[in-house]
């Protein structure tokens, strides 16, 4: 017990001589010292490339005959210094008559901005506009009936 003791100080006292080594000094001038200290915060171990949310429409209603329009949402944000939440939008299936499979309307989805978030923090929410478009010609051929089809988000962290 005597020897784990002895050993334990031992830890102790090597260790308050380590303290001194790291320590700043203080300068002296017309009475008062003064010293300075970095503050070093390891943002990067700590926190990874960062978090964000985005919020897509569940589903998108369309008017027979028209295009469409709607947004999704780029939510609380904070990301690595220099890097930015991308969203790209891409149709995966055009429009399939819920009746008749082999009936299709095509269509296309276009961001109306690079779907870059503005800044790498962003602190409540910044939305962005995306269209649906479907030619008139599309519209002209297809029986009336109720469509499906489906559109893919994908997000990601990427450089600015």
């Amino acid at each position: 017990m005597k020897k784990i003791l002895a050993i334990a100080m031992a830890l102790v006292m090597m260790m308050s001589v380590m303290i001194p080594a790291f320590a700043g000094e203080l300068t002296q001038e017309t009475g008062k010292q003064s010293g300075e200290a970095t503050v070093k915060v390891d943002g990067i171990d700590d926190m990874g490339e960062g978090s964000y949310e985005v919020s897509i429409p569940a589903s998108i209603d369309l008017i027979w005959g028209n295009n469409g329009e709607d947004q999704y949402t780029i939510v609380h944000s904070q990301v690595q210094t220099g890097k930015r939440v991308k969203v790209s939008i891409l149709k995966t299936k055009d429009l399939t008559n819920k009746t008749d499979a082999n009936e299709t309307i095509e269509f296309s989805v276009a961001d109306r901005t690079d779907g870059l978030a503005s800044a790498a923090v962003v602190n409540v929410s910044e939305t962005h506009k995306f269209d649906i478009t479907i030619a008139e010609n599309e519209w002209k051929e297809a029986s009336i009936a109720d469509y499906e089809g489906i559109i893919t988000f994908t997000s990601e962290i990427v450089d600015a």
